[in-house]
């Protein structure tokens, strides 16, 4: 006797299952990245993205400051000081603080002037009426058989007047010791563009046009030739 078959609806297959839930997660997820934001998300974003722009101007506005203060400080320190002090330094050595103030300068440029990493000089001379030895920290560059000092206060200056009467010095540049003589004042732009770039735009700025060559001893001078 023939069983009758009958109809009877296909069970889905397991890999048929899984694919019906990815696409359901699919469609959820979908849904869920296309929906509009709300008005909240939207004032939050806004408040963080005014947040950001407030900190980049606040950061845009201390630099500004802080370069303001370091030129301020540059064009007092390199450019009206010198001046002033050049003109009245006479009348500013006879107060206190002002006296003071030009030792404890002095005092800390000594300690690192003539070494290695320091571009200034020391310069050791012997006072022309005490005999006492003196180190007075300059600026100076190499030029011809010896160096360029430049004389930014003047032949009034005491290092100056102690190095004409005495004809010799000794000068520490760059870990080095060198015996100089024949102290000669020179100025022009011979001088002045012995000096790199930005020296001479400060030493242009300071007003400083006067120069003191210091040669080599002629013995060793000549042994270099």
């Amino acid at each position: 006797m023939a069983i009758e078959e009958t109809n009877r609806p296909e069970a889905p297959s397991r890999s048929s299952h899984r694919h019906t839930m990815a696409h359901d997660e699919l469609v959820t997820h979908s849904e869920l990245t296309d929906k509009p934001i709300s008005g909240h998300r939207k004032g939050v974003l806004m408040v963080i993205d005014k947040q950001i722009g407030g900190h980049r101007l606040g950061g845009t506005v201390v630099a500004m400051v802080l370069g303001g203060v370091v030129l301020t400080w540059l064009v007092v320190w390199v450019v009206l000081l010198p001046r002033i002090f050049k003109r009245y330094r006479d009348q500013l050595l006879r107060l206190g603080p002002a006296k003071k103030l030009l030792k404890k300068y002095n005092d800390t440029n000594r300690k690192i002037s003539g070494t290695k990493r320091s571009s200034w000089c020391l310069l050791t001379h012997v006072g022309r009426r005490s005999g006492r030895t003196y180190q007075t920290p300059l600026g100076a560059y190499p030029y011809g058989d010896g160096f360029l000092l430049p004389l930014g206060y003047g032949t009034q200056t005491d290092w100056y007047r102690n190095i004409m009467a005495a004809g010799t010095c000794e000068l520490a540049w760059k870990g080095q010791t060198y015996q100089l003589e024949r102290p000669e004042l020179i100025s022009g732009p011979n001088a002045l563009h012995a000096w790199p770039m930005w020296e001479r735009i400060t030493l242009r700025l300071a007003g400083v046009h006067d120069f003191v060559w210091l040669h080599e001893p002629k013995e060793k001078a000549a042994e270099s030739a």
